[in-house]
């Protein structure tokens, strides 16, 4: 194999920084994972991966690596291009459940850069101030005051501004990432389904690619990847694609079958009550990890409990009486706090009841919800349960409850 050279011409690397200072030692890693070795190539990436993201956060060093990486994700012969993906991921999004849980906009982050980064000192300091007493209650404001006693307005304006460079420069290479889905290794498949994942903005180029791929994938993890990226990255209403993934929802593997019901979640314009109650089956069933599912760590109910919350409002009832059946129907093996959990989520999405509202002025589906309750057995499944109670400022107790219900 022919020695694969990094052009010190084009970054110097001691004048930019990863998360421990100068990032003097990344050229050598770069040339290490081409090493014809796998124990050295695996160091590597490794040590890589920790230089240029830390606990979620990007330095300067960040998108300086990506144009390495993607062009050895670009180059058949390259070995372990898989690895270069996992990367390439982690240098677009840091932390995935970061990213999903708090749901990223790419234009607004580059916009909010971009105007930052002409503001001085002063004026940083003034607009932090301002979103301190912006916060909508005092313990809100508090926790703001605090978290701004160990910060610095530049600093976190540098970190916003190598976090959206990072990401860009991952993004650039996004029709390599397309090109690597048809690779004949399916590890490098399925860690390029996972990176095109990030990308919503180049869903035009990713989802014919990805269409295709979960017609034609025979490897179950890379199916399963390709479509709740598919689900990510894909417009609502895309017919060709809701075709694919509605085929993979008949699969007898149910971690595939999940996987299609996780992306057609978010492509379906409006998804009816047997879809809701697969999503719910994924939430309260899928109770390990997926070996070898990039997303989450391989959590299948979290991203599922991430689709249920980005549902629209009109599919509250469904919610609601879906999780009823399941509450009605309970067995031993039920996890009661994780099915009680989601039902009440469902049921009171505003949080608390207010103080002193009666049940007759609930909705429908709360009320529905508590009668359920009431009928199952489930009051008496420990004390988790009247702690839930409590946290939507309901009854803890079955008589007050019964009794507040008028039953």
């Amino acid at each position: 194999m022919p020695e694969w050279s990094i052009p010190n011409q084009e970054v110097d690397w001691s004048s930019v920084s990863h998360a421990y200072g100068p990032a003097t030692e990344i050229p050598s890693l770069l040339r290490s994972v081409r090493s014809g070795s796998q124990q050295v190539r695996q160091r590597a990436y490794q040590e890589l991966a920790g230089l240029v993201v830390d606990q979620g956060s990007r330095f300067e060093a960040s998108a300086a690596v990506a144009p390495y990486l993607i062009q050895l994700v670009a180059d058949p012969g390259a070995p372990d291009r898989f690895a270069a993906c996992q990367v390439l991921a982690a240098i677009a999004v840091g932390d995935d459940s970061s990213w999903l849980s708090d749901p990223v906009h790419p234009a607004h982050l580059r916009s909010e850069a971009n105007r930052r980064a002409l503001m001085s000192r002063d004026e940083l300091e003034e607009e932090h101030r301002a979103w301190i007493a912006a916060a909508p209650n005092e313990e809100e404001r508090s926790a703001r005051a605090r978290r701004a006693e160990w910060g610095d307005v530049e600093a976190d304006r540098d970190e916003e501004r190598w976090t959206i460079q990072a990401y860009d420069a991952v993004r650039a290479g996004v029709p390599v990432y397309v090109a690597a889905l048809a690779a004949p290794e399916a590890a490098v498949r399925l860690y390029a389904a996972y990176l095109l994942a990030w990308f919503p903005e180049d869903g035009e180029t990713i989802i014919p690619a990805m269409t295709r791929l979960i017609r034609e994938e025979r490897d179950p993890i890379v199916v399963s990847t390709a479509c709740v990226a598919a689900g990510l990255v894909g417009a609502p209403g895309d017919e060709a694609l809701i075709e694919a993934l509605s085929a993979r929802r008949g699969s007898p593997n149910r971690g595939e079958s999940w996987s299609a019901v996780l992306g057609l979640s978010r492509v379906i314009t409006r998804p009816d009550r047997s879809l809701v109650r697969d999503l719910y089956s994924c939430l309260l069933e899928a109770t390990g990890p997926v070996p070898h599912w990039p997303f989450l760590d391989g959590d299948m109910s979290a991203m599922a409990a991430f689709s249920i919350r980005d549902l629209g409002p009109e599919l509250a009832r469904d919610r609601v009486e879906v999780l009823v059946e399941r509450v009605v129907n309970a067995s031993e093996s039920t996890d009661v706090f994780l099915l009680l959990t989601a039902m009440l989520d469902a049921a009171f999405p505003a949080g608390p009841v207010p103080d002193g509202a009666g049940f007759d002025e609930l909705a429908a589906e709360q009320q529905m919800a508590l009668l359920a309750l009431l009928e199952s057995n489930l009051l008496q499944a420990g004390p988790m349960v009247p702690m839930l109670l409590g946290r939507y400022n309901l009854p803890q107790t079955e008589p007050k409850l019964q009794a507040w219900c008028g039953r």
